[in-house]
């Protein structure tokens, strides 16, 4: 691969990472439920990560569950929330352009008697508020949001949503793992679940947590040996949470890696403009992160777009990296009700901290000749 462009789907690991992991897992191997000095080694590094990541977030350090990573911490909040507060009703609502982790968690849910509301969204990738709060009633436990949109990089209005959830005394679940360590997030009173993940922010893979307000019942979804205050059991993936902390601390600079970002897509998406035709921005008018852009190109097919690229040497995707690995139209798209040959032409480019000028400029040229090609 010559040309990276896929940052949403995973990082690279940043060298830096790997050495602090590599340091631990060579010198650090103990245990951290073991009393013995090498245990409790590890237990107070443990600690030491959870407390970076809580100072991160401005929760206390006890709200933060680690996990797998984003799609365990979605399930272990929607389906967890929604158990331990079944009393409290049996409706829950999220959006149309969520990720697979949380509208197939909704799908379990449907199936033990809870009842859904899929809010749709406009093409600028906004949901509908007043059909949201029309949805509300009596019965409604749960509402989840994501906070960036993974395919679009759309910003969704999670602190409007927020206030209804808050007004209404209901419990409000946001995806954060495409903006977790990229834009600051402070759970203070917007948030009682949020979600976030490692291998987004030049972390490991397999590793990411849960914030979990305290005071809010969550039903585990997994029994062992009561670590992680029994919402989450098992030996905790020390390694993976040393690489955690150790990106998420690399991301203090991220102002100026979201400025350069910016830069760098901005460049992109001008110049493909300029030089091909009939080539869209989904969400243009909106919100959006620097790290994804969205383009679809009428007159292309994507699955034969996303391979000559490939072949080409530049990595794009059409989508969640999280399914089966065949090409599928995105649910995120028809979502937004956009027109079929914009969902049918849609390459999700995205960018990050090792992106360069020239590959992005190089990518450019092989990009317009490939859809040139495919149009003739």
């Amino acid at each position: 691969m010559n040309i990276y462009l896929d940052y949403a789907a995973t990082t690279p690991v940043d060298p830096r990472v790997s050495k602090a992991m590599f340091y631990w897992q060579e010198n650090h191997f103990g245990n951290p439920s073991s009393l013995h000095r090498a245990g409790q080694r590890s237990k107070i590094k443990l600690e030491e990560s959870r407390d970076l990541i809580a100072t991160e977030l401005g929760c206390l350090s006890k709200e933060i569950v680690f996990t797998s990573g984003g799609t365990e911490s979605n399930n272990l909040a929607i389906i967890g929330a929604c158990l331990g507060n079944r009393n409290k009703g049996n409706h829950i609502i999220t959006t149309s352009v969520e990720h697979p982790s949380v509208l197939k968690a909704f799908e379990y849910l449907e199936q033990l008697g809870f009842e859904k509301t899929i809010i749709k969204c406009d093409q600028n990738g906004s949901p509908d508020l007043q059909a949201l709060q029309e949805a509300i009633s009596d019965s409604t436990v749960l509402v989840s949001m994501m906070y960036v949109n993974n395919e679009t990089g759309i910003i969704l209005p999670i602190q409007k949503v927020s206030e209804i959830c808050r007004n209404k005394n209901i419990i409000f679940h946001c995806d954060a793992v495409q903006a977790f360590g990229k834009i600051e997030i402070k759970t203070n009173n917007l948030f009682d679940l949020l979600s976030f993940s490692g291998h987004k922010i030049y972390g490991p893979k397999g590793i990411g947590g849960l914030f979990v307000r305290d005071g809010i019942a969550l039903e585990t979804r997994s029994y062992g040996g009561g670590q992680e205050a029994n919402k989450r059991p098992g030996t905790e993936n020390l390694i993976g949470i040393v690489g955690l902390a150790k990106a998420l601390e690399l991301m203090s600079t991220r102002q100026n890696e979201f400025d350069t970002v910016n830069r760098l897509k901005k460049l992109f998406e001008e110049t493909l403009l300029s030089r091909i035709e009939n080539c869209f921005i989904t969400g243009s008018e909106s919100d959006r992160s620097p790290y994804i852009s969205g383009i679809s190109f009428t007159g292309t097919d994507n699955q034969s777009l996303l391979l000559n690229l490939d072949m080409q040497g530049i990595g794009a995707s059409v989508g969640s990296a999280c399914s089966s690995g065949s090409i599928k139209q995105s649910h995120v798209l028809q979502g937004m009700q956009l027109a079929e040959n914009l969902v049918n032409s849609a390459i999700r480019f995205s960018f990050g901290r090792f992106t360069t000028e020239e590959e992005i400029k190089r990518s450019v040229e092989i990009i317009e000749k490939v859809v040139k090609k495919l149009r003739s």
